[in-house]
């Protein structure tokens, strides 16, 4: 081998990893320019009508009864943004390359939750293998850049929510998780990892931060005052879209997919069953919380991570009327504990999370699924126990607070 042969041989492997980046990071941008022509019936019979009201008359177009608005006023607020810098563009173009930028924040702030989460001795490959899943992951393929959704809006400060718990900073997570809840109502399937983490968390802190996600809500509708609603726009939206929905579920592969054929019954009969589900939920949360509690135990950083990914997929399991895209949160943070772990028991669990999901997508995406949606909740069944025997295991390696130890003081 020649002498400029082997510096040239030594340099590409001194650089390999960013130039493995560089192609992970390409070939992710070539994918989603592929999705990009792609119209669901969401973005293009809802989204795009939003915007186009907006572009029209302002923040208040998008109000007309005839459009039926049903998301947060955040969204309002940035397709306002969107149609101001960038209204002269193509609609659909304009509102997948805001839900990308999302993305953009959410694949970087989900980096540095697994920077956090990693040893310095496995942090640049395993912190390099998770991006490379999550940044080729269908799932946020089809539903940033094929499906046009804005899921990545609050998981991005879901996972933010996350990452402070983690650094010990509980009240910017509760901060955190105000404006994710601010976005879609799905956030609130967090609100039980950081009830635990009040009890079993490093950081102490008041039981009243706990009104910073409620009233970030709540703020976030006032500037719906200046086109004449209530101040309580944003809380008014959700609980019209609890009214909207009827069905126990929404293409979601859960407990009621699993029934089956045994859905087919009036609506009193599914009300009993739905009262069932959220009553299993508030149980299977209650009794892990109370475990917790009496043992005393002390969250790590890992254990933070799995408890949340187990907790969103909890709370979509059992509740009803969820759609396929409600447990994104979830999968991102299991995508996280995976590459800490390192072991194929723990990508086995993300292939047996992202099939199901994957094939609920193309049911509504392509009129065609991989598999029954039956099939795909019990994929999920084993997949929520497999992860209850995960946190148990992690639970117990946890210490515990000695009693009469010493207290960090209230935040």
């Amino acid at each position: 081998m020649m002498k400029w042969e082997e510096k040239l041989r030594e340099w590409l492997m001194k650089n390999m990893l960013l130039f493995a980046y560089a192609a992970v990071a390409l070939l992710g941008l070539f994918l989603r320019y592929s999705y990009l022509p792609m119209l669901a019936g969401d973005l293009e019979f809802m989204n795009a009508s939003w915007f186009e009201a907006i572009k029209a008359n302002g923040m208040g177009g998008v109000l007309d009864p005839a459009l039926q608005y049903t998301y947060s006023p955040l969204h309002l607020y940035v397709w306002l943004v969107a149609a101001k810098l960038f209204g002269t563009f193509d609609t659909y173009t304009v509102l997948k390359v805001v839900s990308l930028l999302f993305e953009a924040g959410l694949i970087a702030a989900l980096c540095a939750l697994m920077r956090l989460l990693l040893p310095e001795k496995e942090r640049r490959f395993h912190r390099f293998l998770g991006f490379s899943i999550l940044w080729l992951s269908p799932v946020l393929l089809w539903n940033v850049a094929g499906w046009g959704q804005t899921d990545a809006m609050f998981a991005l400060f879901g996972i933010l929510a996350v990452w402070m718990l983690m650094k010990d900073r509980p009240v910017w997570g509760l901060a955190c998780l105000g404006i994710s809840l601010a976005f879609k109502l799905q956030a609130i399937f967090l609100l039980p990892l950081f009830m635990m983490a009040y009890f079993c968390g490093r950081k102490r802190f008041s039981v009243l931060w706990f009104l910073l996600v409620p009233g970030l809500l709540v703020v976030s509708g006032f500037p719906m005052m200046l086109v004449g609603e209530s101040p309580l726009f944003a809380v008014n939206i959700y609980l019209g879209q609890t009214s909207l929905y009827s069905q126990i579920t929404y293409n979601y592969p859960n407990m009621y997919a699993i029934m089956g054929d045994a859905l087919k019954v009036d609506q009193m009969v599914l009300g009993m069953h739905g009262r069932v589900g959220i009553g299993l939920c508030i149980a299977a949360l209650g009794v892990l919380a109370t475990w917790m509690m009496m043992q005393r135990k002390q969250l790590s950083n890992p254990t933070l991570v799995l408890l949340g990914a187990w907790t969103v997929m909890c709370c979509v399991f059992f509740l009803p009327r969820m759609h396929e895209r409600y447990a994104i949160v979830g999968e991102l943070l299991l995508v996280c504990w995976a590459v800490w772990v390192n072991k194929p028991r723990a990508f086995l669990y993300l292939l047996l999370a992202m099939l199901p999901v994957l094939s609920a997508y193309a049911q509504y995406l392509f009129q065609y699924s991989f598999f029954s949606l039956q099939l795909g909740g019990v994929m999920n069944l084993i997949l929520l126990l497999l992860l209850t025997w995960e946190v148990m295991k992690a639970l117990k390696a946890e210490p515990c607070e000695k009693e009469n130890g010493a207290k960090e003081q209230v935040a």
